[in-house]
């Protein structure tokens, strides 16, 4: 078992709880103005779906009491709904949907309620009620989906099938986040207008406008986050390399300097046994940014080769490199992106 630990010291980065009193605003005032403003469309939210009386049955059945006589599933109660309960629920909510019978709408219905099922028990406690919260209401978009698909058109299905998809990833987007009560508010005025106009057909509202928008304004946002932390990060280590090994400029020489920067700092190297087989690891401390796999620390030797290492977990990566003198920098980079 590898012995690598966060480099954050106390768990910060990937699977940890938030602190209690963690009350720093997420959003930047610009990107908070530019969120305010979104939830303020000119164009009105269209007025709550009404199932037809077919379909309230189909939704009185996922409402169904757990026991004889007793009350009507509620969204508070929903919301408290965790473990065997939660996965449960779901799973009546899957069988009725498939009920459709119309593959096309079934299918992707399914698949978003088996997303949203994987993802809730991700979630931080608040983030995860919240979210939970959104799905409840919902739920009667989802059936009624299931059960008239999207449209006759093969366009507007397949518009809807995306405004589901965005719908994910928005979710995605924001459940890796701490947010001030006041920002989750904000944000999930947002996804509920959202999810208003795929109740009602308005894919294109929903897609070209308000999703769009939504992930610009998070992604946006977490960028300018992210390269302020790394500028921070790149500061400390340059610091602690020069009080360690006298460098006016953030750097190692592979493989002499592995001994001094052996200890717990900003920059770290671990000499670690798998198998029978000798590796090394430079570790970096990046605090406040959730998930440490988006940063790839890049190396840059004499001849001006570089070399691109995406961090773990736990802010580590495999140092596998010809011996020389190498520069250091980070970059905001998430699989996937550029």
């Amino acid at each position: 078992m590898s012995g690598r630990t966060p480099a954050e010291g106390p768990p910060t980065g990937e699977g940890a709880e938030p602190d209690d009193d963690f009350d720093e605003e997420f959003f930047d005032a610009s990107f908070l103005a530019d969120l305010e403003g979104l939830a303020q469309l000119e164009k009105g939210v269209p007025t709550p779906l009404s199932l037809s009386s077919g379909l309230a049955e189909k939704l009185a059945a996922f409402l169904v009491p757990d026991e004889p006589g007793g009350a009507e599933l509620t969204e508070d109660a929903f919301v408290e709904l965790s473990g065997h309960a939660f996965v449960e629920r779901l799973n009546k909510l899957v069988e009725i949907c498939r009920g459709g019978g119309r593959l096309q709408a079934v299918q992707p219905v399914e698949n978003f309620i088996i997303f949203f099922q994987a993802l809730a028990p991700t979630v931080a406690a608040d983030g995860a009620r919240q979210i939970k919260h959104f799905f409840f209401r919902l739920v009667p978009t989802l059936i009624h989906i299931a059960y008239n698909d999207f449209s006759a058109r093969d366009d507007k299905r397949d518009e809807g099938k995306l405004a589901l998809r965005n719908l994910e990833t928005i979710l995605i987007e924001i459940s890796n986040v701490r947010l001030t009560p006041g920002e989750s508010d904000l944000v999930f005025r947002n996804i509920d207008q959202l999810a208003a106009f795929i109740a009602v057909g308005e894919y294109t509202m929903s897609n070209e406008v308000i999703s769009a928008q939504l992930l610009d304004i998070i992604r946006g946002n977490k960028l300018t986050r992210a390269l302020f932390r790394l500028m921070e990060v790149e500061v400390s280590v340059q610091l602690y390399l020069k009080e360690r090994l006298g460098y006016l400029t953030p750097q190692i020489r592979v493989p002499e300097d592995f001994g001094a920067l052996s200890e717990y700092g900003p920059i770290r190297i671990l000499e670690e046994d798998e198998l029978g087989e000798p590796k090394v690891f430079i570790q970096v401390h990046v605090p406040e940014i959730p998930f440490l796999r988006d940063i790839v620390l890049r190396l840059v030797a004499e001849d001006e080769t570089g070399y691109d290492l995406r961090l773990d977990a736990v802010g580590s990566a495999e140092l596998n490199l010809p011996p020389g003198q190498y520069g250091l920098g980070l970059v905001y980079q998430p699989e996937g992106m550029g």
